[in-house]
C-alpha cells in the first residue's frame, strides 16, 4: 500500500462555470458552490489523457510531481482490465511515447478552513501560472495570498462557449493559519514522492535487464483493479484520474 493523501474535491465544469464540492471519496453526492475563496498552499502537476474507443474510455495518469525535472510513472486503465504501468521517466521523453498526454495542474488549498483538491487545466491552468508571474514580480508566492476563483466566459475558434477560471487576489493569508497545514502536506507529499522513485527505479532496472539480455518479455507491472479501487491514493484511483 502506497501512502495516500486524501481531501475534499472541487471541481470546475468548463461548459457551464459551475463548481461542485465533493466529500473525500464521493464523485457521486456533489454540493455546488459559489463565491469560491481559498489560499492555494500547493500546486503539483500531472499529465492525462483521455480516449473513447468502442469498448470504452481509455485513460493514461502520471504520478502526482511537482516539476519537469521529476522523474514519473505513466498509468493505463482501460475498461475490463488492471491499471498497469506503462512507461517511466522524464515527461520530456514520455511525451515523445506518449503524445496525447496533457499538463494538468492538482491545487491544495485551504477551503473552509480545510484542506481541498482543485484540478485545473487548460486555459484555467495558464490563468493560473499567469498569476502565478504576476505575484513573482513583486517576490510574491501563490500561499501569500488569498484569491477568489472567478468562472470566465470565452469563445473558442470553433465558436463554441466555454469558461476558464480567473484568480482575483483579495487579500493577505494568514501564514500562522496556513503554516501547519502546508508542513502536513510536505511530509506527506515527500513521502509519496519518494515511494514513486522506488517504483521508477525498479522499473528502469527491469528495463535496462531486458535489453541487455535482448528478452522481449511481455511482462506488466500491474496494479490489481480491486486493490486500485479500494486503494485510498488518488494517483492511482480510477474515479479520481483528474479529467
Amino acid at each position: 500500500m502506497r501512502t495516500t493523501y486524501k481531501v475534499p474535491t472541487i471541481k470546475f465544469n468548463g461548459n457551464s462555470g459551475k463548481f461542485t464540492k465533493f466529500p473525500v471519496g464521493d464523485f457521486k453526492n456533489g454540493t455546488e458552490i459559489t463565491d469560491v475563496e481559498l489560499v492555494i498552499m500547493r500546486p503539483r502537476r500531472t499529465f492525462t489523457s483521455f480516449e473513447k474507443t468502442p469498448e470504452g474510455a481509455v485513460r493514461m495518469f502520471t504520478n502526482e510531481h511537482n516539476s519537469w525535472r521529476d522523474h514519473v510513472t505513466v498509468f493505463e486503465a482501460k475498461p475490463g482490465k488492471n491499471i498497469k504501468a506503462i512507461g517511466s521517466g522524464l515527461i520530456e521523453h514520455l511525451r515523445g511515447e506518449f503524445p496525447a498526454l496533457r499538463i494538468n495542474s492538482n491545487l491544495y488549498c485551504l477551503y473552509d478552513g480545510a484542506v481541498h483538491k482543485l484540478t485545473v487545466k487548460g486555459k484555467s491552468r495558464q490563468s493560473l501560472v499567469d498569476k502565478q508571474k504576476e505575484l513573482a514580480k513583486d517576490g510574491l508566492e501563490l500561499f501569500e495570498k488569498t484569491v477568489k476563483l472567478t468562472p470566465t466566459q470565452e469563445t473558442g475558434d470553433g465558436g463554441n462557449v466555454y469558461y476558464f477560471i480567473n484568480y482575483e487576489v483579495t487579500g493577505d493569508s494568514d501564514l500562522q493559519v496556513i503554516g501547519p497545514h502546508m508542513e502536513d502536506m510536505a511530509k506527506i507529499m515527500d513521502k509519496i514522492d519518494a515511494e514513486y522513485a522506488e517504483t521508477n527505479a525498479r522499473m528502469s532496472e527491469e528495463a535496462e535487464a531486458l535489453v541487455g539480455a535482448g528478452n522481449g518479455s511481455d511482462d506488466e507491472d500491474i496494479i490489481p483493479i480491486e486493490e486500485a479501487t479500494n486503494e485510498t491514493d488518488d494517483e492511482i484511483k480510477v474515479e479520481d484520474i483528474p479529467f
